[in-house]
């Protein structure tokens, strides 16, 4: 899937042309379309975070979103990823330079595409999600605590519980 491809399908592609237009420059607007409508969309399955942009040295590698969330949730979720991805693709002089994710050029991005210029979102769905996936990986052997995860604790260390002091052994 490509941002085009979801962006036709959350029927938003729309308006990722026309925030385009009021931002780059007219002589480059196909070109900079062209780039964003390819960039790979991949399913995450992070439970933790909504969305992410990833890009190595200076290219754009993909957007990764978490499906399972609210209709409404997503869409502002795949324009908060997109407006990282203009951000960073319309720094024409020095793509490398893209440092500050939530800086007032990535600001400007998220106000033209019409959304909140808020960091993280929250979606109950996800959060659900998360809660199901929590597994027992530990009990203190002193106190008798509980401790759930989604990943396990490394086998090779020892832990102590900080609040009694008791070893915690892993389940």
């Amino acid at each position: 899937m490509t941002v085009k491809q979801i962006a036709n399908e959350l029927q938003l592609w729309s308006q990722i042309e026309v925030a385009a237009v009021k931002i780059v420059s007219e002589r480059s607007i196909a070109s900079f379309l062209d780039k964003i409508a390819q960039i790979p969309v991949e399913r995450s399955r992070a439970t933790r975070r909504l969305g992410a942009y990833v890009s190595r040295a200076g290219e754009p590698v993909c957007i990764r979103i978490q499906f399972a969330q609210e209709p409404e949730i997503l869409k502002q979720t795949f324009l908060h990823e997109v407006a990282h991805a203009c951000d960073h693709l319309n720094r024409e002089k020095d793509p490398h330079s893209y440092r500050r994710a939530h800086g007032p050029s990535w600001k400007n991005w998220a106000r033209t595409l019409g959304i909140s210029t808020q960091c993280c979102g929250e979606s109950e769905a996800i959060r659900t999600l998360h809660q199901q996936r929590l597994k027992l990986v530990a009990v203190c052997q002193k106190c008798g605590t509980e401790f759930h995860r989604v990943r396990r604790l490394n086998r090779n260390r020892t832990y102590v519980h900080d609040r009694c002091g008791g070893k915690i052994e892993k389940v």
